[in-house]
């Protein structure tokens, strides 16, 4: 590590690039974060999906930045170590977040700031990438700004301004796309980091299952269920590694976007999945929905990002997929779980002894 160096672009390096040890330590905070939002989700579904957008866009926002500019050196991480702070206590906010929404936007303020300021000091050292650090900046100002006029009301007028603010944030990148691509993100570092923020959501769905045991008489039955879940995010997890299509990042007129915004619903499928797990363990006399719904997402997500590959026909299968998951949420959970197996066994064997597309490993 050269311990101080200005920003310098990472696009076109021919090294072969990984993530950092100081990327792998700002996820490991976001494995808290989504375990504190797992427990938000049973009591209100609105108020999961509501929090889980802006702890997901806190991460999505340090991995773009570094994928374009990280060095890695002391500046770096004087930048990126206080966000895993106030990361830290966003998720320390969720679990009573009628008393503590102040501290979360605060607290989401402060990992804004700071990545406006990463992208300040990278547009002034890197001449070539002022168009779009510049537009970042604004947006994200904007929309901080928003988040700290919020604190002046009080809930639940204050969600108001958070859906408005994260309005802002999310459309800023859509409205950049030509700065973009003349600096288009380094195709083979962004699927590693997408990829590790969907291990740390399927370990959700395993410490749902270990939770439901934990708390339950473990009999046949719950086992089996334990079991069938553990089995179906083995099935999502061949699904999505089986599919890592790096030319894809560079699509960045739609189908790059797609993909990467596509990764918000599933990162919520799958946490909601475990959840649904959870449940069925605690009363499986209940209905298949709060399983089987977030599983459909999941395949659905996964049938999009087929398309975004211009792979027509695996895509057609997940999305035929998803719809027989869906309609199979219907039945009771004995008869629903081995069929959504089934589905996912089926579209496993597809992709092992289908020719593989040209460009994906």
């Amino acid at each position: 590590m050269t311990q101080w160096q200005p920003p310098r672009l990472r696009l076109f390096e021919d090294a072969h690039r990984r993530a950092t040890w100081l990327e792998l330590l700002y996820d490991l905070v976001f494995v808290v974060a989504v375990a504190e939002l797992a427990d938000v989700l049973p009591t209100s579904l609105p108020a999961f999906v509501g929090l889980f957008v802006p702890i997901w866009w806190a991460w999505l926002g340090y991995v773009f930045y570094a994928n374009r500019f990280d060095t890695d050196d002391v500046s770096h991480r004087l930048l990126a170590l206080p966000q895993i702070l106030a990361v830290a206590a966003m998720a320390a906010s969720v679990s009573d977040i009628e008393q503590r929404s102040g501290l979360f936007a605060i607290a989401y303020a402060v990992v804004r700031v700071l990545l406006i300021v990463a992208y300040v000091r990278a547009g002034r050292h890197v001449p070539e990438a002022r168009p779009l650090t510049t537009r970042y900046a604004i947006g994200f100002t904007v929309a901080v700004l928003i988040w700290l006029a919020s604190l002046a009301v009080d809930p639940p007028q204050r969600y108001a301004f958070w859906a408005v603010a994260l309005a802002i944030d999310l459309v800023t990148p859509l409205l950049t796309r030509r700065a973009q691509g003349k600096l288009p993100p380094q195709s083979e570092h962004l699927p590693e980091r997408f990829g590790l923020f969907v291990v740390i959501v399927l370990g959700e769905v395993v410490a749902a299952v270990v939770l439901g045991l934990k708390g339950h008489d473990v009999t046949p039955g719950t086992l089996m269920i334990a079991l069938a879940g553990v089995a179906i995010a083995m099935g999502f997890w061949w699904l999505y590694f089986g599919h890592t299509d790096e030319s894809v990042v560079l699509r960045t007129r739609l189908a790059g976007q797609v993909w990467v915004y596509s990764h918000l619903p599933l990162s919520l499928g799958l946490v909601a999945f475990g959840i649904g797990i959870e449940h069925a363990i605690m009363d499986p006399s209940s209905s298949s929905w709060s399983f089987g719904l977030p599983a459909a997402v999941v395949l659905a997500v996964l049938g999009l990002q087929h398309l975004c590959s211009s792979d027509r026909r695996a895509g057609a299968i997940r999305l035929g997929a998803a719809a027989l998951t869906l309609a199979t949420s219907a039945l009771p959970v004995a008869a629903a779980l081995p069929l959504i197996i089934l589905y996912a066994a089926a579209q496993v064997a597809y992709d092992l002894f289908r020719p593989q597309p040209e460009g994906v490993a």
